[in-house]
């Protein structure tokens, strides 16, 4: 059977997708989270640049920018049906206003996002439920944008792994083109659909349609009979090769009296996030030197590896742990921060992430064989010895994960060998009739517990329980 160790371990890898895709992937769970979701987005928008989850979220995200402030530019002269429309318009493009937004593809409905307009051109969405919070903030005159991960307390104004559109153009521009189209539409290039009650009120409703390129496009705007205050809009995208296939985004609950923080659309990093995919390694990492006992430690892994187990855990067993322990910055399991990482450019993470997955391992080796050596010192009823080795393993493991800010992967795999020491230990006071230090470990037994739980829901909140 599996260890504790492994089933913690295995969890985390499986949490952090063992490499650089970890942040790219995990952080941006797509408001179109399922897989069918996956293949109808990707052939909207010719494929290419939808290869992973945080393209998608924020694609969504931009299209519906792009369409909800291009509906603002409709206005213009109107004439014959266009004149409602005009007014329904005008509401729009003279207000502030919150609504909500839900996105539903192949009959699938997402979770219902909230989305805010500050006059002139400006768009906020929050989807607190996703990943521990995410926001999408544009300004779409001055084409500049922010996406904010609440629970990374990271930042991003690029998008690694978003390639050009096909005339060039960046990737925020490709799908800002179809808002582009329509604010060229003028007179009478609306549809009437009559009156209807909406939400149990009466209704006038509007159609606009558009072909593209790479998609094709159906807003409907449903408003107030006697007001002209919009009561729900339907953005539909159509798969042009197959029109079965659509996304449509429904926004509904509109507050056209909102007061807005001017803030909220700030397009600087708010205090203490981090922005994300900026640095190199060279600009991260400085050539600092190991304290000699951090040294023994590397070379105990350096010696596993080498298939030279017996002096590698001699040499883990000589460690002195009341000696400053300080890890070159290159030795990244000890010495990288989360925000340290979410910083590196895409290309460093995935070298960073390869080398702490592979130190990670490595480590896994030396702890069983302690384990291993203080079952059979036990049988032989040499508990010093064994007592020793658990103490080696417990030090090892609050090591790997006393840094708070450290990588998170790597708290989650100290925390499970220090339970799985505890536990031994426990076992072996209990053999021996120590009470005293029986006591001492299952109070530690609780306290690891306690941050075990803290950990995984720190997890849970920050990656939204993925």
């Amino acid at each position: 059977m599996k260890t504790s160790l492994d089933n913690d371990l295995n969890k985390v890898h499986e949490v952090f997708n063992q490499d650089h895709k970890r942040l790219r992937e995990t952080l941006m769970a797509s408001l179109l989270e399922r897989s069918r979701r996956k293949v109808v987005l990707r052939k909207f928008i010719g494929g290419t640049i939808m290869k992973s989850r945080i393209i998608k979220i924020a694609a969504a995200a931009v299209i519906i920018i792009a369409v909800i402030i291009g509906i603002n530019q409709f206005g213009g002269s109107v004439d014959g049906t266009s004149v409602a429309f005009g007014e329904v318009l005008e509401h729009i493009h003279n207000s502030s206003y919150t609504f909500d937004l839900t996105t539903v593809a192949e009959g699938q409905v997402s979770g219902t996002v909230k989305g805010m307009v500050l006059r002139p051109g400006k768009l906020r969405i929050d989807a607190p439920q996703v990943l521990g919070g995410v926001s999408s903030i544009a300004d779409i005159k001055t084409k500049k944008h922010l996406l904010l991960f609440h629970g990374q307390k990271a930042a991003m104004t690029e998008i690694p792994g978003a390639e050009s559109a096909s005339d060039g153009g960046s990737f925020f521009a490709f799908f800002m083109s179809p808002v582009e189209n329509l604010w060229n539409l003028r007179d009478g290039t609306e549809k009437s659909l009559g009156e209807k009650e909406i939400e149990g009120q009466p209704a006038v409703g509007f159609q606009v349609q558009q072909e593209g390129k790479d998609y094709q496009c159906e807003i409907v705007v449903w408003a107030h009979a006697e007001t002209g205050r919009p009561i729900r809009v339907e953005i539909t995208i159509y798969n042009p090769e197959d029109s079965s296939q659509s996304m449509t985004m429904v926004m509904s609950r509109f507050d056209l009296d909102a007061e807005l923080d001017e803030e909220l659309f700030s397009l600087e990093p708010p205090e203490g996030y981090t922005m994300a995919y900026q640095k190199t390694l060279e600009e991260t990492i400085t050539d600092t030197e190991s304290t000699p006992e951090a040294e023994k430690i590397e070379r105990s892994l350096l010696l596993w590896s080498q298939n030279k187990k017996d002096e590698a855990v001699e040499n883990l067993l000589s460690v002195d742990w009341t000696k400053p322990i300080v890890f070159s910055e290159k030795t990244y399991l000890f010495s990288l921060t989360e925000k340290g990482y979410i910083s590196l450019k895409p290309e460093d993470q995935q070298q960073v992430m390869k080398e702490i997955m592979e130190t990670t391992k490595q480590l896994r080796g030396p702890v069983r064989k302690l384990w291993d050596l203080a079952q059979t010192a036990k049988s032989e009823q040499d508990y010093q010895k064994a007592e020793l080795f658990l103490e080696t393993t417990l030090k090892l493991g609050r090591l790997i994960c006393r840094n708070p800010e450290g990588i998170l992967s790597t708290q989650g795999f100290g925390l499970s060998i220090q339970r799985k020491s505890l536990d031994e230990m426990a076992v072996l006071y209990k053999e021996t009739n120590r009470q005293e230090k029986l006591q001492r470990v299952e109070e530690e037994i609780r306290q690891v517990d306690a941050e075990r739980e803290s950990f995984l829901k720190s997890i849970k909140s920050t990656f939204g329980g993925q």
